[in-house]
C-alpha cells in the first residue's frame, strides 16, 4: 500500500542516493528529502464533523499536490491511528508509522471550529527526538481561507524537514555606499526556497551586471533552520574626478553636461560609455562627424578613480549639396522648401544651424517627400532612405524617388446611413475641388463627415473612404461608406481639478447640456469658452463612453492659474516728468468669476484712482453687471482738474461675438488753479461742474489671444450722451469707433492694421467741456508722441485745449525674436490727428510716425516697448520719443 508521496520507491531512493554522494545533482538531493515526511490527514473538531471533514481533506490534498505529494486518505490512516484518542498520536504510534511508511517525519494536525472561527495547529515530529516536535496555530474567521493556512502549514512542515537543503536567510555584506534593499532586488532566491546552486549562480550574474563591484562571491554556511547565504562584494571606487580635455569648438560645460558622469559617485564602467557615446552624439549634431572621443580610468588611491574623456575634435563637415533623383513632376527648388534639412549657408548657418546633418530630422524630410507626392496624386511614389556621401569636408545627399503614375479624382459618391440629402453631403466634401488625388484632403474629408454626424449625435459614426483605382484615364473613384451607430446622449458632467474656481462658473460655459443630444461642435465651444475666462491652464473637455451604449459621461478636467495681475506702467515726458501707472486686478474673485480691479495713475501731477467690480455673468444669465468708483486729479499748465464720481454698467452677447454694453456715470468736476489770461475754452468748463452721462458700445471681438493676438479682430462703437433728460451741467454728445485687425503671414510674422476716429457734438452751446476734448499721443494712439501731446492750440493763448474730431492708424509687422521667450518684434507707423472746434476734418494734415517696439509675455507679465521717431516734425515737437509698459500676475 502507498502511503507515502509518488517516489516512495525504494530502487529510486537507493539510486537518488547514489546521485547524492556522487555529487552529480544537487536537485536529485532535494528530491530524495522529499521523501522523509508524512502527512496524515487533520482531526476535525466541529459540530458538524462530516462537512468540516470533507473541506479539511480536500484542502490537504492540493496543498500537498503543489508540492509533488499524494496525500494519505483518511481510510488508510485510521488502520493505523485511531482519531478518537487524544491527540496527537503518542510516541509509540508514531514509531510504529515510521516503520510502516520508512519516514524520518511525520506531520499531523487538528482543525477545531469555535463558532465561526477556525484554528489550525500542526506539528512535525522528528521520529529521533519524537518528544520535541515543531509546531505551528493558525486561525481564520472563513472556511474558504483554509486552502491558505494548509499550503503555509505544509509549506513549513518541508522546510523543517528538508531544512539543511532549505535557505534560511540572504543578505548582502560588504556594501558601504550600495543599498542593500538595491542589492537583495537583483536577486531572486528568497529565504525558505531550497537551496539551488544554479540559481544563486544566476543571482551573482545579476548583482555583478549592476555594474558598482569589482568582485562578487557567494557564502553558504549550515545553521539549525537551513542554509545562510551571504553575498559579499567589493565596491568598486568612487568617480573622484571627471578630466575633459581637447574642446575647441564646444563648450566644455556642455560636454559635462552631455556626460553626465557625476563626481562621488560609484564608478561604473558601463555608464563611462554611454557617457562616451553621448558625447560623439553631440558633436554630430554640431556637424563635428570625425570627433573621435576615448574615455579612460585611472585610480590614483583604491579608493578613488578618475574619469578622463579626451576628445579629438575633427573639422565641421556641412551638408555642401541635396539633390533628389527620380523625380520629374516637381522641380528640386519644389522639394527643397519641403524638407527641414538644408546646406550650408555662411549668412545664416551661424544662427540656425542650417547645413548641419541630423538624421532625424532626414529621415522625416523623406516621410515629407511622401506625403507631399500622396497629397498630389502619386498614390504609388516611393521614397527610399537618404543617401549620405562624405567628400573630404562635405557631405552630399541624395533622396532617391519612384514617382509612379499620377491620377486624378474621378467619382466621389456617399452611401450608408445619410443623415442628409446625398448631394448635400457631397457637397462638403473638399476631395471633389481637388484635380488629383490629395491624401490629407481625403483625411479631412474623412473628419469632416465624422464630425458632422458627431454633431447630430452619433458619437461612434465610422467613415470609411474607399479608393478605386482605374489604369484607364489613371482616375480614382472615392467612396465614403458611413455607418452612423446609435444615437448617443449625454448622460452625467463631471467637473474635476477646480479647487477654487466654483462648478457653477464653470458649467455656466458649458454648451453640452445632462439629457441632451450628443453633439461634438458643442465639445469643442465648450473648451473655447472656458479657455477664454483666462482661469485656467489648461482646459479638455472629453467625452466617456458608459455602461449604456447610447450614453456618455463628459469629464471636464481643468488646471487652475493664478488670476490676480498686477500692471505696472512707466514713462516720462516734459510735461509730467516721470509717470507710474500700476492697476491690481482679481479676476476670478473668491472663485466666482468675478473682477475687481484697483487702478492707480501716479506723476508729478496726476493722481488718478479707480476701483471697479465687474460680474461677467449675473445670476449664471449672460448679462454682466459692474460699478465704479473713481477719483481723478490731474494738474496743467493753465489748471488742475479734479473729479469724483460712480457709474453702473451692464453688457450681454448681441449677435455671435457682438457684445453690447450699457452704462451711466455721475461726476463732479471742479477746475481750480486757473491760470490768468487762461484760454476761455477752460473758463468756460470751470462753470460745468456735474456731468451725467449713459454710454452705449457694441464690440465684436473674434482676436486669439488678448495680448499680441496673432489672428482675428476687435471691432467696436460708441456713444456718450451727457445733460438733457438726464440733468447736470455738461450737454454733448461723443461718438468713437475703432477696428484692428491681425492677418498671419509667412515666418510666423502678423500684419497688424487699427483704423479708430470720434467726434463730440455739443448739445448746447459751450456745454462741452475742455476735458472731453480728443487728445492723441503715447503707447496707445500715436508712439513717438508723448501721451496726450497732439492737440489744436487756442490761437489766442496758444494752450492745448484737444479738439472735437480725432482719427488715427496703426500698420505695423509683427515677428518673432526670441520664440522660446515668447519674444516678438514690430516694426509699426503711427499717423493720424485731432481737429478744432472750428475746424472741419482736413486730411492733409497728418501727423505721422515710424518706429520699432518689443512684445514681451515676460515672466513678470506683458510688456511693450516702443520707439517712434516723427516724420514730419513740426515747432514744438519731439523728434523722437520712448513708450513703456509692463504687467504680471501674482
Amino acid at each position: 500500500m502507498q502511503l507515502l508521496t509518488r517516489f516512495q520507491n525504494t530502487r529510486l531512493s537507493g539510486l537518488v542516493l547514489l546521485l547524492v554522494m556522487a555529487g552529480l545533482c544537487c536537485g536529485a538531493a532535494v528530491q530524495a528529502m522529499e521523501q522523509n515526511t508524512v502527512f496524515l490527514p487533520l482531526k476535525i473538531n466541529s459540530p458538524d464533523p462530516q462537512r468540516l471533514t470533507a473541506a479539511a481533506d480536500t484542502a490537504l490534498e492540493e496543498a500537498l499536490a503543489e508540492q509533488g505529494y499524494q496525500a494519505i486518505s483518511r481510510s488508510e490512516a485510521a488502520r493505523v491511528v485511531d482519531y478518537r484518542k487524544s491527540w496527537p498520536p503518542g510516541a509509540a504510534v508514531l514509531r510504529s508509522l515510521a516503520k510502516t511508511t520508512d519516514a524520518d517525519y511525520v506531520a499531523v494536525g487538528s482543525l477545531t471550529q469555535l463558532g465561526a472561527s477556525y484554528s489550525l495547529d500542526y506539528a512535525v515530529f522528528d521520529l529521533l527526538q519524537p518528544g520535541a516536535p515543531y509546531t505551528s496555530f493558525r486561525e481564520s474567521d472563513s472556511l474558504e481561507d483554509l486552502r491558505r493556512l494548509l499550503s503555509e502549514a505544509v509549506g513549513e512542515a518541508m522546510s523543517y524537514a528538508n531544512r539543511s537543503f532549505t535557505v534560511a536567510s540572504i543578505a548582502p555584506a560588504g556594501n558601504e555606499r550600495i543599498d542593500a534593499g538595491a542589492i537583495l532586488r537583483k536577486i531572486s532566491t528568497e529565504p525558505g526556497d531550497l537551496y539551488d546552486p544554479a540559481g544563486l549562480r544566476r543571482d551573482l550574474k545579476a548583482v555583478f551586471g549592476m555594474g558598482y563591484f569589482d568582485n562578487v562571491e557567494i557564502e553558504a554556511t549550515d545553521s539549525d533552520t537551513g542554509k545562510k547565504i551571504l553575498f559579499r562584494v567589493e565596491e568598486k571606487p568612487l568617480i573622484g574626478q571627471v578630466v575633459i580635455s581637447g574642446t575647441d569648438h564646444i563648450k566644455e560645460k556642455d560636454v559635462r553636461d552631455a556626460a553626465n558622469i557625476p563626481v562621488n559617485t560609484i564608478l561604473n564602467p558601463a555608464k563611462v560609455n554611454d557617457a562616451v557615446a553621448r558625447v560623439r552624439e553631440l558633436y554630430k549634431s554640431k556637424g563635428y562627424y570625425n570627433t573621435q572621443v576615448a574615455a579612460t580610468i585611472n585610480y590614483p588611491n583604491p579608493e578613488s578613480a578618475e574619469v578622463r574623456l579626451v576628445i579629438e575634435e575633427g573639422d565641421k563637415i556641412t551638408i555642401e549639396e541635396i539633390t533628389f533623383q527620380g523625380n520629374t513632376a516637381f522641380e528640386d527648388d519644389e522639394l527643397a522648401e519641403i524638407i527641414q534639412t538644408g546646406t550650408y549657408s555662411w549668412w545664416l548657418s551661424w544662427l540656425t544651424e542650417a547645413g548641419v546633418l541630423k538624421m532625424d530630422i532626414l529621415n522625416q524630410d523623406a516621410a515629407r517627400i511622401g506625403a507631399y507626392y500622396q497629397n498630389h496624386g502619386f498614390i504609388e511614389a516611393k521614397v527610399g532612405s537618404p543617401q549620405v556621401e562624405q567628400k573630404e569636408d562635405s557631405l552630399f545627399i541624395t533622396f532617391p524617388i519612384e514617382e509612379g503614375p499620377r491620377y486624378r479624382v474621378g467619382m466621389v459618391e456617399v452611401e450608408g446611413d445619410l443623415i442628409e440629402d446625398k448631394e448635400q453631403l457631397i457637397s462638403r466634401l473638399q476631395i471633389r475641388q481637388e484635380p488629383f488625388l490629395n491624401r490629407q484632403v481625403l483625411r479631412e474629408d474623412t473628419t469632416r463627415l465624422t464630425d458632422l454626424y458627431a454633431e447630430h449625435g452619433y458619437a461612434f459614426a465610422r467613415v470609411f473612404p474607399k479608393i478605386d483605382k482605374t489604369d484607364q484615364g489613371k482616375r480614382v473613384n472615392i467612396l465614403f461608406k458611413v455607418s452612423k451607430g446609435s444615437l448617443v446622449y449625454f448622460n452625467r458632467v463631471e467637473i474635476q481639478g477646480n479647487t477654487r474656481t466654483r462648478d457653477n462658473v464653470i458649467r455656466r460655459d458649458l454648451q453640452v447640456k445632462e439629457g441632451g443630444v450628443f453633439d461634438s461642435k458643442a465639445i469643442r465651444t465648450s473648451t473655447q469658452k472656458l479657455q477664454r475666462l483666462g482661469f485656467f491652464e489648461e482646459v479638455t473637455v472629453t467625452p466617456k463612453p458608459t455602461l449604456n451604449e447610447d450614453q456618455m459621461d463628459v469629464l471636464v478636467d481643468i488646471k487652475e492659474k493664478s488670476t490676480g495681475q498686477f500692471s505696472i506702467g512707466a514713462g516720462y515726458s516734459s510735461s509730467e516728468n516721470v509717470l507710474v501707472m500700476g492697476e491690481i486686478t482679481e479676476d476670478n474673485f473668491l472663485g466666482t468669476g468675478n473682477r475687481l480691479a484697483l487702478t492707480a495713475n501716479l506723476s508729478s501731477k496726476t493722481a488718478r484712482y479707480n476701483l471697479n467690480f465687474t460680474n461677467p455673468r449675473i445670476f449664471d444669465s449672460k448679462v454682466s453687471a459692474g460699478f465704479d468708483v473713481f477719483n481723478w486729479e490731474k494738474k496743467y499748465d493753465d489748471y488742475t482738474k479734479d473729479s469724483t464720481g460712480a457709474g453702473v454698467r451692464f453688457g450681454h452677447p448681441f449677435f455671435e461675438r457682438w457684445y453690447s454694453y450699457y452704462g451711466y456715470t455721475i461726476a463732479d468736476t471742479h477746475l481750480t488753479d486757473i491760470k490768468d489770461g487762461a484760454s476761455q475754452v477752460i473758463i468756460r468748463s470751470k462753470d460745468i461742474n456735474l456731468t451725467s452721462s449713459v454710454r452705449f458700445s457694441l464690440v465684436r471681438d473674434t482676436r486669439n489671444r488678448g495680448f499680441s493676438p496673432s489672428n482675428g479682430s476687435r471691432n467696436s462703437v460708441s456713444v456718450k450722451y451727457a445733460g438733457g433728460p438726464l440733468g447736470g451741467d455738461a450737454q454733448f454728445t461723443k461718438v468713437e469707433g475703432s477696428s484692428s485687425w491681425w492677418f498671419p503671414m509667412v515666418w510666423e510674422t502678423i500684419f497688424h492694421a487699427k483704423a479708430a476716429a470720434g467726434q463730440a457734438f455739443a448739445n448746447e452751446e459751450d456745454k462741452l467741456p475742455v476735458y472731453e476734448h480728443f487728445y492723441l499721443g503715447g503707447m496707445n494712439s500715436i508712439r513717438g508722441f508723448e501721451s496726450l501731446s497732439i492737440s489744436p492750440v487756442d490761437p489766442v493763448t496758444g494752450e492745448k485745449i484737444g479738439g472735437d474730431k480725432m482719427w488715427y492708424g496703426t500698420l505695423s509687422v509683427i515677428f518673432p525674436l526670441l520664440t522660446d521667450m515668447g519674444m516678438q518684434g514690430e516694426v509699426f507707423t503711427d499717423f493720424g490727428n485731432v481737429y478744432g472746434v472750428e475746424d472741419n476734418w482736413d486730411f492733409s494734415e497728418i501727423k505721422k510716425t515710424a518706429g520699432v517696439g518689443i512684445l514681451w509675455l515676460s515672466p513678470l507679465g506683458p510688456l511693450r516697448l516702443a520707439w517712434g521717431f516723427n516724420l514730419d516734425r513740426q515747432e514744438g515737437e519731439d523728434s523722437s520719443n520712448w513708450d513703456f509698459s509692463m504687467g504680471g500676475t501674482f
